[in-house]
């Protein structure tokens, strides 16, 4: 007599399995929005939480990355089964709009040693916190070596911003 419990416990559990609603992860994730959505991560999301906000949006024109972690905790939140694919740190969110970032693929290098930018330079500006990266576009202001930290202006928002040279046409910014 005691498998009718232990039957009924087990069924129990395989029926609210079998009710989590389970979702893919998008080959493509782009933000139409100010926030990057379920809908816009997750492939099979029920309309109910299509909608639902996961993280800040980019700037138009600029992409972002989210964390595997931050991905997993939003579905297990909204109730939805999803492994996060082995071998894979962060996913690339784009936001259509605006200019789109190109990088020449030239590498400058002087004999003194490797200048990454050069006064005048179209380069791209990382910004990084938890579970989140930013990029924008930049002028350089001033020829800078990689590792040295020097001033761009920023070309969507026309400010003045510091950051370390990490290669060519590449910096990287601190949050401030």
């Amino acid at each position: 007599m005691m498998r009718a419990p232990s039957l009924f416990i087990c069924l129990f559990l395989f029926a609210n399995a079998a009710l989590a609603d389970t979702v893919t992860l998008r080959p493509h994730i782009e933000a139409s929005g100010r926030a990057v959505t379920m809908g816009d991560i997750f492939d099979g999301v029920p309309a109910a939480i299509a909608g639902r906000a996961v993280a800040p949006a980019p700037p138009a024109g600029q992409t972002a990355s989210l964390s595997m972690p931050v991905l997993a905790a939003a579905a297990s939140a909204a109730g939805l089964e999803w492994t996060a694919p082995e071998g894979i740190r962060d996913v690339r969110v784009v936001r259509p709009g605006g200019m789109r970032a190109t990088l020449p693929a030239q590498n400058i290098s002087t004999g003194g040693g490797d200048l990454g930018v050069r006064r005048g330079d179209t380069v791209t500006i990382v910004v990084q916190a938890p579970g989140v990266t930013l990029s924008s576009r930049a002028r350089a202001l001033e020829d800078g070596a990689v590792g040295q930290t020097v001033r761009f202006l920023n070309l969507t928002s026309n400010r003045t911003i510091e950051a370390s040279v990490t290669g060519p046409n590449a910096a990287r910014a601190e949050l401030q």
